[in-house]
């Protein structure tokens, strides 16, 4: 059940005025011009908002009349945005949580562009993780400042290029607001403490300038899967729903002597101690089945603040100034995910006879483990059904923060000759930390020979003399077990009662149990911190050409662009692979890989063009072009645009368009490596997966057509149709 209220209170500037001071015009009576709409998808200004291209725009008042839902909210709704982040979980975000996206067309968030007051924003760090695809963090984007959302459903490489594959989403910031205003909502749900928004404006209005700044505040409550009783179901009624084979309690592989080498002895056997821990025997093996997903949140508990403040001038000489800063900063700080993630490598996982937890489980179960047991082989993962001793019993808990910063600047004029100009310079950033936990592989092998706590958890290596006190041959001074030495204990009578329920387990042997000691040694963050730049300069003109086709003149736009992509990752000591290669040279980790530091940048420059032409009085076509460099192996791109619309009556307009796009590789995939949780659909379970970049990329491209109809009844009713068709060429994909 969903309980929600907003509130909206606005103070006029006659309101305000009291004790402000007056401010005076310049003395050339100069007045603020308001500047020529540009409508997205066109260069040229003036282009009228019923031009050959399918835009919808939706006003700031049209927002309200739908209660101001917030940036995400928005974009989920819209009837072309197609499977966007932003309201999920840890498994379908796959580590993007706090974050909001636009996918226009269900064809990926790194095919549409998303601009703010028509100027491109950096992308967001981290990147999807099944195509290694960055995008736009919508979320950094106070709902309070955006005046009115331009989408333009349509390819628009020719005019904006790389990433304009499935359109554009252009949101202009409000410039017209004169007074204060603010807002509030809260929303309630079963099994939450509620989540709220609060967004405030204030705008001053002068002669000849404005200022306006809006700020947001945004809290969402972490809901448990748990609170649903449909998200976690019996393994009979759901196999795939967050079961693992790997569990613990685990079970075991025998080993002893056969012809004087050590192997197996005796096929897996289960610990018996499963169901007393409140863990599920698979009947079709017969061994401990794990649930994760217990112990997951359905939607992270978030909190956000942003800031976007706009300055506009229009100077004696009629050349328009705008300037624009933005800041966002977005925590995700507690989070959960399963008490420990199941190992790669299971070989190491070696538990001697000698162990005490393996003593005390032979002596309570008798003839289990075969007689000339020297050891077993434990499959299974470090911590399940008891949680995480660090937490209590809970879940381990990572966090997520970002923060980004916005400046951009245009000077826009007219010359004499009625050519429009603008010129602009826009620089983004956004840096991001990300930490998730997992275990040691070395330190997990040391602790199973009772040499936790006081070796490096990293090398399993004595800090005394540099070797590892259960390898042969070491001559230290430390015993397995004692002087500060800690075991780990694998077996269901190391815990004490279930995670969850709280229930106590019989099987349980005090001083057997694993400590918050022990699990905070076994276990370490594996964090980068990943910051992305942008900074674009653009300059175009646009006019009309003095040409007259049969329904009027025709007008051209021009253009130029250079723009700057950074892209750095810095991995933390332990996760970087340079610094610590792990024994399999993939890091010290059992599931997640390390990271190798990168710092890499590139620069693309790019010449536009395109004609307005109005074919008949009814009839209206744009032509475009654009060619833009990537220089090095990445190359170059050239992509043209014919548009045409025909306004059949007063109510109905056809619409109809062909071109190609592209979309260039990002630095994340022409460098570097990353782990990313993926499902694998092949193992019906959740799979660490490396990704390493290629240099050797080339822009994918995109032939796409389409064509449909717009109705306008006049008394503000609209709707639309269309049909689209896209043929992809060398996309771009994880293999």
């Amino acid at each position: 059940m969903k309980h929600q209220m907003k509130m909206w209170i606005s103070a006029s500037c006659a309101a305000l005025a009291v004790g402000m001071p007056a401010v005076a015009q310049e003395e050339d009576g100069s007045e603020l011009r308001q500047s020529t709409v540009t409508v997205t998808g066109s260069l040229i200004a003036g282009t009228p908002e019923d031009a050959a291209l399918p835009v919808d725009v939706l006003t700031a008042a049209e927002l309200k009349l739908e209660g101001s839902p917030s940036i995400t909210e928005l974009i989920r709704n819209l009837g072309v945005s197609s499977g966007v982040d932003g309201q999920t979980n840890q498994f379908a975000s796959n580590g993007l949580e706090g974050t909001s996206n636009v996918n226009l067309r269900g064809l990926g968030p790194a095919r549409t562009l998303v601009l703010i007051n028509g100027r491109r924003q950096t992308y967001h760090p981290y990147a999807i993780g099944e195509q290694a695809q960055l995008f736009i963090d919508t979320n950094m984007i106070p709902s309070a400042a955006v005046g009115r959302i331009e989408v333009l459903k349509d390819g628009a490489a020719a005019i904006y290029g790389s990433d304009a594959i499935a359109g554009v989403v252009n949101f202009i910031t409000r410039s017209d607001l004169e007074g204060f205003e603010i807002s509030a909502d809260f929303q309630q749900f079963d099994g939450t403490d509620g989540e709220y928004n609060i967004n405030a404006s204030y705008g001053m209005q002068g002669g000849n300038w404005n200022w306006v700044t809006s700020v947001g505040y945004n809290f969402r409550p972490e809901v448990p899967l748990l609170e649903k009783d449909w998200a976690i179901l019996p393994y009979a009624d759901n196999p795939v729903g967050g079961w693992s084979t790997l569990s613990n309690p685990g079970y075991y592989v025998p080993l002893g002597l056969i012809g004087g080498q050590v192997g197996a002895i005796q096929g897996p056997t289960g610990d018996l101690g499963c169901v007393d821990t409140g863990g599920f025997v698979n009947p079709a093996s017969g061994l401990c089945n794990f649930n994760f997903t217990q112990y997951d949140n359905l939607v992270e508990e978030e909190e956000r603040y942003q800031v976007f403040s706009e300055y506009n001038r229009t100077f004696g000489n009629g050349i328009d100034f705008h300037i624009e800063g933005l800041y966002g900063y977005s925590d995700v700080p507690s989070w959960k995910t399963s008490p420990s993630y199941p190992p790669q490598e299971l070989a190491t996982q070696v538990v001697l006879a000698s162990h005490p937890g393996f003593q005390q489980y032979m002596a309570d179960n008798p003839g289990q483990f075969p007689a000339g047991t020297l050891a077993a082989l434990f499959i299974g993962r470090s911590f399940g059904w008891g949680g995480y001793p660090g937490s209590d019993g809970g879940p381990q808990e990572g966090f997520r923060t970002y923060e980004s910063y916005r400046v951009a600047s245009d000077l826009a004029g007219q010359f004499d000759n009625g050519i429009n100009w603008d010129a602009a310079l826009s620089w983004s950033t956004t840096e991001g930390e990300r930490v998730t936990n997992d275990t040691y592989i070395a330190g997990f092998t040391a602790a199973l020979n009772g040499f936790g706590v006081c070796t490096d958890p990293i090398t399993g290596n004595d800090p005394a003399t540099g070797t590892q006190p259960y390898a042969a041959g070491y001559a230290g001074s430390l015993t397995a077990g004692a002087g500060g030495c800690e075991y780990y204990n694998p077996f269901s009578n190391a815990i004490a009662a279930n995670g969850i329920t709280g229930v106590a387990n019989p099987s349980y042997v005090p001083g057997l149990e694993n400590t918050e000691t022990l699990a905070d040694w076994l276990t370490d963050g594996v964090g980068t911190t990943v910051t992305t730049d942008l900074l674009v300069f653009d300059a175009s003109m646009s006019g009309m050409s003095g040409i007259q086709a049969a329904g009027g003149e025709v007008g051209w736009g021009v253009g130029m662009q250079v723009r700057r992509e950074g892209y750095e990752v810095v991995p933390n000591d332990v996760t970087n692979l340079t610094l610590n290669p792990g024994p399999g040279g993939t890091g010290p980790f059992s599931f997640l890989a390390g990271t190798t530091p990168v710092d890499e940048d590139q620069t693309i420059y790019a010449v536009f063009g395109e004609l307005q032409v109005p074919l008949y009085e009814d009839i209206d076509m744009q032509v475009a072009m654009r060619y833009e460099d990537y220089g090095g192996d990445v190359g170059s791109t050239f992509d043209p645009k014919v548009a045409i619309k025909w306004q059949a009556n007063d109510n109905l307009a056809l619409r109809g368009s062909a071109q190609t796009s592209f979309r260039g590789p990002t630095l994340n995939q022409l460098s570097g490596q990353v782990t990313t949780l993926q499902f694998v659909g092949a193992a019906s379970a959740f799979k660490a997966v490396d990704q390493f970049g290629d240099a050797a990329l080339s822009p994918e491209s995109a032939f796409s057509f389409n064509v449909g109809a717009l109705y306008d009844n006049q008394n503000g009713f609209t709707a639309s149709i269309d049909y689209y068709n896209f043929d992809f060429s060398d996309p771009i994909i994880v293999e």
